[in-house]
């Protein structure tokens, strides 16, 4: 499988400014003491100001990987030399953007490279302004809390464009179940770097036939010992688990490290039917693995999905909304994950039922009232792909179905039936995580280029 997107470094390239000056004199913009003006005291402060850079920057955030720093002195000619132009042009392939820090570096911008200037004050905001009027992204980061939020926002932007779905498709344009889909993802190749392979949704089942018994059970007796109350049928459950390890299979022949499939084209075919399995866990388990992982090859979600678990590091869960009340909405589906609130974090409980009558089709029935967090927050983007709407609630109760799309979960949130006719420009799936983060959203928006409708 294509490396997780999750697993992406933003690679940083630090370079720390420094003007020494020649000799020592004073004027209209240099003052002070002439013991503090030699080029003896001001190398040593030059020196000072990258060990401590070096310092600052052991606090950056692990999605970070740093470049070697790059001492960048320059005189009052304000030209750096050739011989720095060389060094920062070193790995420049890899660089996602420069980090430039204490004082300016002049001619940066010659390489059309984003760069976050981490400055306090005039300095970075004179020299931010400057790169945004030619066309050279910049940003201003006043401490390391500035920059550590920069760089996630940023390291979603590359997460997402490292991101390769692989759609199991009947090739219907629309799809039944989604007429308000991305119908086109060329334009989320080209607008954002997210790559979508649509391949026949039965071409997975001679990965499935591969599948052995031996490979299957261990995970299949994990999820049922796990369980607090298990009402699908236990032999015919190892088949989810089979579908599940035949899309990470075929995502490996792929290059894939993102998943979507058919759903009620997948039901008409019987094969489902006649194999005893759904999709639904496949989704599960996968989102608690960091893979995003949607139904119905809904691009719309699978968008706000991608940003919302990359930007919150969590699974997302994903459901059909109802307006209940016009301060409660409710919201189902089969495919809630076990880790939501963080990925790695303590699993919350849950009840392994069937999807169907028969007894086939696992579904985890998991309580979204063990939120550690107040709030949720839910997202969608639009047919174009160039607006998420989002909207913040409060879950409230949890509620379970015997059979299909279950659980339910009762969500307070204000105005719900404004929120609902906005989302008549949206679609229905809505992507659901723990937590509020509708202000994160609006700034990877910014950066990605995407708008924001706040429901």
């Amino acid at each position: 499988m294509k490396k997780k997107a999750m697993d992406e470094k933003i690679v940083v390239r630090p370079i720390v400014g420094c003007l020494t000056h020649s000799h020592f004199w004073e004027g209209p913009c240099r003052a002070g003491r002439a013991e503090n003006m030699t080029v003896e005291a001001e190398t040593k402060e030059a020196d000072e100001k990258f060990a401590e850079a070096k310092e600052i920057l052991k606090g950056v955030i692990d999605e970070v990987e740093l470049l070697n720093p790059i001492d960048a002195r320059y005189d009052e000619k304000f030209v750096v030399g050739e011989d720095v132009f060389a060094q920062i042009e070193e790995d420049m392939d890899k660089v996602d953007f420069f980090l430039c820090m204490n004082w300016r570096i002049p001619k940066l911008e010659r390489y059309k490279k984003p760069i976050v200037i981490m400055q306090n004050g005039n300095e970075g905001i004179d020299f931010a302004a400057y790169c945004r009027n030619i066309g050279v992204e910049a940003y201003v980061a006043m401490d390391m809390q500035d920059l550590n939020e920069i760089a996630h926002i940023l390291w979603v932007r590359k997460a997402v464009a490292n991101t390769r779905a692989l759609v199991l498709t009947a090739g219907g344009q629309p799809t039944f179940g989604i007429q308000s889909l991305i119908r086109d993802p060329e334009v989320l190749r080209q607008k954002y770097g997210f790559e979508v392979i649509k391949l026949p949704f039965h071409d997975i089942f001679k990965y499935m036939d591969e599948i052995t018994d031996e490979e299957a059970k261990p995970i299949a007796d994990q999820l049922i010992n796990g369980s607090n109350d298990t009402k699908v049928n236990t032999e015919w459950f190892i088949n989810d688990i089979k579908y599940y390890l035949a899309a990470k299979k075929m995502m490996d022949v792929y290059q894939c490290n993102a998943f979507s499939t058919a759903c009620h084209e997948l039901c008409t075919s019987e094969i489902p039917q006649n194999r005893k399995f759904t999709p639904c866990v496949c989704h599960s388990i996968m989102k608690d693995e960091g893979i995003p992982s949607g139904c119905e090859e809904d691009l719309n979600a699978m968008m706000a999905m991608m940003i919302m678990q990359y930007g919150a590091h969590r699974p997302a869960f994903m459901g059909n909304p109802n307006h209940e009340t016009d301060e409660l909405l409710r919201i189902h589906h089969a495919v809630p994950a076990l880790c939501m609130n963080g990925f790695g974090t303590k699993k919350l409980q849950y009840k392994l039922w069937a999807f169907t009558g028969q007894g086939f089709g696992g579904k985890l029935q998991v309580d979204f009232t063990e939120n550690d967090e107040d709030y949720v927050t839910l997202g969608r983007f639009n047919p174009a792909g160039d607006t998420i709407c989002i909207k913040k609630g409060e879950v409230l109760r949890s509620e379970y179905d015997e059979v299909y799309c279950s659980p339910y979960y009762y969500i307070q949130m204000d105005d719900v039936r404004t929120y609902m006719h906005n989302l008549a420009g949206f679609g229905h799936h809505q992507v659901l995580i723990f937590g509020d983060y509708i202000d994160m959203i609006k700034k990877v928006g910014k950066v990605m280029g995407f708008e924001v409708l706040e429901g």
